[in-house]
């Protein structure tokens, strides 16, 4: 079934709690109920007081003040798929805009702090604690791979802290092997002072996590009309706030999850290492007919070596991030079955419902999967972190019409549709604002309306986002005073706004990692000297002067000139496949138009005509398949500003965005 910007689906199709009683059952005080979505915030607390003194920082001038700032390299941010520092300004700016916007509702589908270290937990902590009772902001945290990374408490560090004279400046906690006296790279180099041993950067489990953040969503609340966990033995006739307190400490939220599968009541006979492990997620109604379902999507399955005489010991389990909705089928049986009895019931009560997790429930990067395995290899691109589609399906059949999930830092918007059952899910991918393009998302429910619609707000103005620019002066002096190869442009900290600084970002992080790590040498290669004109020519034949023939043929046809293809580079070329990738349509307002329908045009060439003088070659192979993604990647559902009309099936866009190749662009 092909769904682009008005998709029908040829079936009755009912979201969950979409009912006439439904329509009617949003507080009738409001028109709407609006919930803001905050994925991989990540927040890093730059100003942080280290409580043993162990780390003081470096001094920054805000306002005439002096602070002292604990922050990572530029050199790390680059070379990471999200920034590290410059999110705790835009974090603080996207909260005030979300009261501006009026939205009372935050909801963070994981990744909220950087590791979930102590010091970056206490600053989050703080920053919401003040929303809220400054605002009246309800906050609302599910789990995600990087909090917690393990269940339990972790020996935990960076390398790359920015120290003084702009050296690097390793911390990390005691337990870990690098405090050991004997560890000879804690003992500095020409790049790197001497290490710092604290405990404020471990990385905590649920225990230390759920003490500190619990009363954000993951508790119950006198003033919420309705909480409960998979756990819970009320509902919501009986429901009283005493006995969901009860109920919903830490002791009763555990589950055994075996190497195998679930374990409990569906452990196996041949089940081994099992565990007793917190389960986060949690159903709460906050106004009436709104329900928020908060699933804890983190999966760690033992190892094969586990010591089950050491229950807590962090090295018993895997990482959760490549697990997802795949491991909670197989993993997590009880959460399954909790999630079709909450979607059953918002229907039968006429609740609004919708779902966030850290994982996508639905397949992010629009049929692309296979095309991206045979190019760049298997499990590269994150596909390991791609749901199966039976799975994604049996969310639907489950009762899950619409969710929310995060992890991947990019803005999509997914759906899929199970022929047999005419059941369907959308999954909405929400941005990171600590990434391109730094992002949330925003989904209204209506009081008299069926629809749902979602915003996708950019967070490009952010107050002190240079504020720590000196201080990458001062690491860029050092690294190029030292010689330093593979050293971060320096143009970088002329950015004018958050925006342009995580455009920036994306463009050095493809420099110094995506492409040099990630791509097949070959094309590669290619990539670094080949010039658009050069691609052109080499996917129309392999006779120089056939091909320029050619060329001037169809580019005449669409309005260029083959020289208009020389104006960019397999570099740029880069970039923008990973502008796209990451953020949809979005990223079209940072590439040229011309530049776009240049690669719609190669794509027609490499994908969609014949060529009797060319050879396939597996180079041609290559770029036929980079341009095939590239297409896939940028002709996906609405995913800035649209809305969703469960009734009939349709997805619409709000927004009308050009895009060459969502047209038929004719060769000849």
């Amino acid at each position: 079934m092909n769904f682009r910007i008005i998709i029908t689906i040829h079936f009755i199709l009912l979201l969950t709690g979409c009912s006439d009683r439904q329509a009617d059952n949003i507080s009738t005080q409001n028109e709407k109920v609006s919930v803001a979505f905050m994925a991989d915030v990540h927040f890093h607390d730059v100003f942080a007081d280290f409580s043993d003194g162990s780390f003081e920082g470096l001094p920054v001038l805000i306002n005439g003040d002096t602070l002292f700032a604990t922050v990572r390299t530029m050199e790390s941010q680059l070379t990471s798929t999200r920034l590290f520092n410059e999110n705790y300004f835009a974090f603080r700016a996207a909260l005030d805009d979300v009261v501006n916007r009026g939205i009372r509702y935050v909801a963070f589908p994981g990744d909220f702090s950087d590791d979930g270290q102590p010091i970056h937990i206490r600053g989050f902590r703080k920053l919401l604690d003040e929303y809220h009772h400054k605002h009246g902001i309800e906050f609302f945290i599910i789990t995600g791979n990087h909090d917690p990374g393990r269940p339990f408490s972790t020996p935990a560090g960076k390398f790359n802290y920015l120290g003084e004279d702009g050296k690097r400046q390793p911390v990390f906690s005691h337990e870990h092997p690098m405090c050991d006296s004997d560890e000879p790279r804690g003992r500095g180099s020409e790049l790197s002072h001497e290490v710092i041993c604290t405990d404020e950067v471990k990385h905590y489990g649920y225990p230390e996590l759920f003490e500190e953040l619990g009363h954000h969503g993951m508790s119950p609340k006198e003033n919420y009309i309705y909480f409960e966990t998979p756990f819970s033995t009320y509902n919501i006739d009986n429901y009283s706030f005493t006995k969901a307190m009860e109920e919903s400490g830490y002791e009763n939220r555990l589950f055994e999850i075996c190497r195998e599968g679930t374990g409990g009541v569906y452990r196996e006979d041949h089940y081994t290492n099992c565990f007793d492990v917190m389960d986060m997620s949690y159903l709460v109604e906050p106004e009436d007919g709104l329900w928020l379902l908060a699933i804890d999507g983190n999966v760690y399955i033992p190892m094969e070596n586990a010591d089950t005489e050491s229950p807590e010991n962090p090295r018993n389990f895997g990482s959760p991030g490549n697990t997802g909705f795949n491991a909670v089928v197989t993993h997590k049986t009880h959460l399954i079955e909790w999630i079709e009895d909450v979607a059953d019931r918002a229907g039968r009560l006429g609740k609004h419902l919708v779902a966030f997790s850290h994982y996508p429930a639905v397949d992010f990067y629009n049929d692309a999967a296979d095309n991206i395995r045979e190019l760049w290899g298997r499990g590269r691109f994150q596909t390991l972190r791609l749901p199966d589609s039976e799975v994604s399906k049996l969310l639907a059949n489950k009762g899950l019409r619409l969710h929310v999930g995060g992890h991947m830092h990019m803005n999509d918007t997914g759906v899929v549709f199970d022929d047999s059952s005419g059941n369907w899910l959308f999954n909405i991918q929400a941005p990171s604002i600590a990434g391109y393009v730094p992002a949330y998302k925003v989904v209204h429910f209506f009081n008299h309306d069926k629809k749902i619609e979602v915003e996708t707000v950019i967070v490009e103005n952010v107050p002190g986002f240079d504020t720590l620019f000196p201080l990458y002066q001062m690491e860029w002096d050092f690294l190029n005073d030292s010689g330093y190869e593979e050293i971060w442009n320096h143009d970088i900290l002329t950015a004018e706004n958050y925006y342009e600084f995580n455009d920036w970002h994306m463009r050095e992080l493809s420099r110094l990692r995506f492409l040099p790590r990630e791509w097949p040498e070959g094309i590669r290669d290619k990539l670094e000297t080949m010039t658009g004109r050069d691609m052109l020519l080499a996917a129309l034949s392999d006779n120089e002067s056939a091909a320029i023939e050619l060329a001037e043929i169809i580019t005449t046809e669409h309005g260029f000139r083959l020289d208009d293809f020389d104006t960019w580079d397999g570099m740029d070329l880069t970039v923008d496949f990973y502008r796209i990738r990451n953020a949809g349509s979005l990223a079209f307002r940072d590439i040229p138009a011309d530049r776009l329908n240049h690669y719609a045009i190669l794509n027609d060439v490499l994908n969609n005509h014949e060529m009797e003088e060319v050879e396939v070659d597996r180079l041609r192979i290559q770029f036929a398949i980079l341009f095939n993604v590239l297409k896939k990647f940028a002709t996906g559902y609405p995913d800035d500003h649209f809305q969703i009309y469960p009734d009939d099936g349709k997805i619409r866009s709000l927004k009308e965005i050009y895009n060459p190749f969502e047209n038929k662009l004719p060769l000849f």
